[in-house]
């Protein structure tokens, strides 16, 4: 996947979900990108997604238009050691994108951002 966007849970949340302001820049960078997430991305898009009275089928239907990360004893471990601030989710997230080689990190969170872009390219929208 070294050639791979991974996407951060809130773009894809953004991209989806009813009356969100970053909507459009969101959908708009998705649909421009060939764009990885990780598991944690897919949990978080079919939950958040069924909480906003969409359908499960729908929801996995766009999942599949996806490449998922790994997210194993690799991932944890370098979440574990490379954690910054106190957001293990944030750590996991990065640690996906890192040990399965994604070039470029996108997110609307400037903190996250912030704090991991010695690890990882970060774009933020």
């Amino acid at each position: 996947m070294n050639n791979s966007v991974f996407v951060d849970a809130n773009v894809l949340l953004e991209s989806f979900l009813k009356d969100r302001k970053g909507a459009e820049k969101a959908q708009k960078y998705i649909a421009s990108h060939d764009v990885v997430i990780s598991p944690l991305t897919a949990h978080l898009f079919v939950y958040f997604g069924q909480k906003d009275g969409i359908s499960l089928e729908v929801l996995l239907g766009l999942l599949k238009s996806h490449r998922v990360t790994d997210c194993g004893n690799a991932e944890v471990m370098w979440a574990v050691h490379n954690i910054q601030g106190n957001d293990f989710e944030d750590a996991l997230q990065v640690a996906c994108a890192v040990v399965n080689n994604c070039k470029t990190f996108v997110t609307f969170d400037k903190n996250l951002a912030n704090r991991y872009k010695k690890f990882i390219l970060m774009k933020l929208l």
